[in-house]
C-alpha cells in the first residue's frame, strides 16, 4: 500500500519560500539589508563595517516568531532596533508624504543620537526577541505587543510602498533592484541603485519531483507575496507549468481576506483546482504554515506538511513543528515523491 492511500489526498498546495525556492540569499539577505539601510540612511546612524544582523538570525525570528510575510519581518526587526535607541523626541511629521521628505524627517529625529550600530549589535538578543514575539501570538501583532513604544514614531512603515511605507520601500528596492522596481512601481528607486536580490534565488525542489506529483495530484501555490513576484520566481525556476492555480497577496487583498496564517488562501486554492479536491495537503516551511493548514482543516480535510530545508537549526525548527502539530515533517521537499508513491 502506498503512502498516498495513507495520506489520502487529491491535491497538494505549496508555499514558495524554502519549499519550492531557496530564499536564503534573497529574502533573508534583503531583510538584513533593509534593517541596516533604514538605520544608516533613514535615521542617519554612522555606517558600520559589519552587518547588524545575520541571515540565520532573520530565519530564527521568522520561524520561531511565526512570521509569514517578509515585509512584516523586516518591520518588526526595524521596530526592535529603533526601540533600543535612546528616547528621541517627535519632530513635526512632513506634510508632503514622499520618500525624501520621510527620510529627512527621520534624519532630523535621529540627528543627535550618540549610538552606533556596533553598540546595537552588542546589545541585541535575537533569540529572546523571537521567543517573546511567539509568546505574544507571533508575527507583527506579537512584535507590536511585546516591544516598547518609546520611539515608535521612528518606524515609518504603514501605507503603500510608493507613498508612506519606508520599510517596505527599501525592501522592494533591494529585492527587485532599481530597474525592475521602476518598471513595477512607475517610480525611480530612491535608496538602492543596484540589481535585485531576487536574482539570487534558486530552485530547491527537483523538476522531476514536481512532474511526478503533478501526474498524481492537482498542484497549487499560495503566497503572501505579490502576484508579479510569485510569477517571476516560478518562471525563473522553470516550474510554473506544474501548477493549476496560484493564490497571491493580490487575490487575498481583492477578496478583502486576511493573509496567511488565515486559511482563506488555502481554501481558495483548493476551490479553484479541478476537479475540486476532497482532501488536500499544504506544505510550508514555517510554523505559521502549519497553523494555516490546521485552520483550513476545520472547513475541509487538510494535511499539514512541514519542511525543514531552509532552517539554519533544523532541530529547533523540528521541535517547533512538533509543538504546532504538523502531520508530517520532511527534511527536504524532494521527499514528497516518496509520500505519494
Amino acid at each position: 500500500m502506498s503512502t498516498k492511500s495513507k495520506l489520502n489526498i487529491d491535491a497538494m498546495i505549496f508555499s514558495i519560500d524554502d519549499v519550492l525556492v531557496d530564499v536564503g540569499a534573497s529574502y533573508r539577505q534583503v531583510v538584513c539589508k533593509t534593517v541596516q539601510l533604514y538605520l544608516e540612511q533613514a535615521i542617519g546612524l554612522p555606517p558600520a563595517k559589519e552587518p547588524l544582523l545575520t541571515a540565520e538570525e532573520v530565519s530564527l525570528v521568522q520561524k520561531i516568531g511565526r512570521f509569514t510575510n517578509y515585509w512584516d519581518l523586516a518591520t518588526a526587526l526595524v521596530m526592535y532596533f529603533v526601540e533600543m535607541l535612546p528616547p528621541v523626541s517627535v519632530p513635526t511629521f512632513p506634510s508632503r508624504l514622499h520618500v525624501p521628505a520621510l527620510i529627512a524627517y527621520l534624519q532630523v529625529a535621529g540627528g543627535r543620537l550618540k549610538i552606533s550600530l556596533e553598540q546595537l549589535r552588542e546589545q541585541k538578543n535575537i533569540p529572546q526577541m523571537a521567543r517573546d514575539i511567539a509568546a505574544a501570538g507571533g508575527g507583527l501583532e506579537g512584535a507590536n505587543a511585546v516591544l516598547p513604544r518609546v520611539n515608535r514614531h521612528l518606524l515609518v512603515a504603514s501605507g503603500t510602498v510608493t507613498k508612506t511605507n519606508l520599510v517596505n520601500r527599501i525592501f522592494q528596492e533591494l529585492y527587485l533592484g532599481a530597474d525592475l522596481f521602476e518598471r513595477v512601481y512607475q517610480q525611480p528607486a530612491v535608496v538602492v541603485q543596484s540589481t535585485g536580490y531576487l536574482e539570487q534565488e534558486s530552485r530547491l525542489i527537483k523538476q522531476e519531483v514536481l512532474a511526478h506529483l503533478s501526474r498524481k495530484l492537482a498542484l497549487a501555490v499560495v503566497s503572501n507575496r505579490p502576484r508579479m513576484e510569485v510569477e517571476h520566481t516560478l518562471k525563473t525556476a522553470r516550474i510554473e507549468s506544474y501548477f493549476q492555480t496560484i493564490v497571491t497577496l493580490d487575490e487575498i487583498n481583492e477578496a478583502g481576506a486576511n493573509p496567511l496564517p488565515d486559511p482563506w488562501a488555502l481554501l481558495e486554492a483548493a476551490r479553484c483546482l479541478q476537479p475540486i479536491p476532497a482532501r488536500s495537503a499544504y506544505i510550508g516551511a514555517n510554523p505559521s504554515d502549519v497553523a494555516a493548514a490546521r485552520a483550513a482543516n476545520e472547513t475541509v480535510p487538510f494535511t499539514a506538511i512541514a519542511c525543514l530545508a531552509g532552517a539554519p537549526d533544523k532541530e529547533v525548527l523540528r521541535a517547533e513543528f512538533e509543538t504546532v502539530k504538523a502531520t508530517i515533517i520532511l527534511g527536504h521537499p524532494d521527499h514528497l515523491k516518496e509520500l505519494v508513491g
